[in-house]
């Protein structure tokens, strides 16, 4: 049986993080794992630079020797229109022209501007109907990324949104938890993405007004530091000699209660408008940037505001991987939360 290996490409607005892994008769080996600084510039509002997209992505992958040219990537959720949709159960011919249909009602644009693709979650023979996933996208925007793999040469073999990757990684390294009632939150250094499942199906996503980036450049204005040195503090804190770390732990915290704040009106939302009702959710679990400064919150301050226990998540502590020739100790720490969506899409690949 040949090897099959994946390279999760996982392109974030200030770090692009990769992993890459090999499945090797049912054992599954970390063969690559790392981050790098996105360049600035190749995201502009609704627009990519496909040209700068391939040179950056062809000199990582020369500097880190990947040899594997099979990738997935992500979209970024700003990109994508997604929604969950209940459907009257038709023959197998019939499925994409009743999805489509579907999925022209929430096009902003013409259907020969959208990139529209379908996944069906579930199909209940009782009730007749089918739960179906429906992502939409700009083509120019899908294009871009296709150009870019391109000239870079790579086989580029899966598309995916970034909160569903999240999802991967999560249901991967919880098996027994991905069928629950869930809130993965991704709270990244520019935006902070929300998507509720249950049941394995995503039930509702969201925006919330909160970056990682604006707690840094806060703190940095206030100690009169640069956003590096801050983070330099918060992602060295418990080695760190800095006479202020201990002032910017406690700015933290004053600043993160505007996420947890937002996280509850969500919540709330979703209960009155999406579920309408108060069923509780089981599992919260936050990743991305943020777990960078989650054991520097006040103990009790996500219970306090939320009243449920927050998890921070990071893809590696759970999944079994066989480490090979690759050093796991840069990402046996809090940094780990960074590679949940990259690992998420090589998972998929697998």
């Amino acid at each position: 049986m040949a090897k099959k290996s994946f390279v999760g490409l996982d392109i974030g607005s200030y770090y692009t993080k990769v992993i890459e892994l090999e499945d090797n008769k049912g054992a599954i080996l970390l063969k690559n794992a790392f981050k790098e600084r996105t360049p600035e510039g190749i995201f502009k509002h609704e627009e990519i630079d496909s040209d700068l997209m391939y040179e950056f992505i062809r000199e990582i992958f020369n500097v880190h020797k990947i040899k594997n040219k099979t990738v997935a990537i992500a979209l970024n959720s700003s990109f994508v229109i997604t929604k969950t949709v209940t459907l009257p159960l038709v023959v197998d011919d019939e499925v994409e022209q009743a999805v489509m249909w579907e999925a022209e009602q929430y096009a902003p644009f013409g259907m020969e501007q959208v990139n529209a693709s379908y996944q069906i979650m579930k199909k209940d023979t009782e009730s007749n109907e089918m739960t179906v996933l429906i992502a939409l996208t700009k083509k120019d925007i899908v294009d871009s990324f296709v150009k870019a793999m391109k000239k870079a040469k790579l086989k580029l073999v899966l598309i995916d949104v970034d909160v569903f990757a999240l999802f991967n990684a999560f249901a991967k390294n919880n098996y027994d938890l991905k069928s629950e009632h869930n809130l993965l939150i991704d709270a990244g250094y520019n935006s902070t993405k929300l998507v509720f499942t249950k049941d394995e199906i995503p039930t509702f996503s969201r925006y919330v007004d909160f970056s990682f980036k604006s707690i840094l450049d806060s703190a940095a204005e206030t100690f009169e530091k640069s956003p590096e040195e801050i983070a330099n503090i918060v992602e060295n804190f418990h080695s760190s000699e800095n006479e202020t770390k201990s002032a910017i732990a406690a700015f933290i915290n004053d600043k993160i209660v505007r996420l947890y704040m937002q996280i509850a009106n969500s919540i709330s939302f979703y209960h009155t408008n999406v579920l309408e009702s108060e069923e509780r959710i089981q599992n919260i679990v936050i990743s991305g940037a943020f777990c960078a400064v989650f054991d520097l919150i006040k103990e009790n301050l996500p219970e306090d505001i939320l009243q449920y226990n927050v998890i921070a998540f990071n893809p590696f502590s759970a999944l079994s991987l066989e480490k090979g020739s690759f050093d796991l100790n840069e990402i046996t720490s809090n940094s780990g939360s960074l590679y949940s969506i990259s690992l998420g899409l090589a998972v998929r690949s697998l």
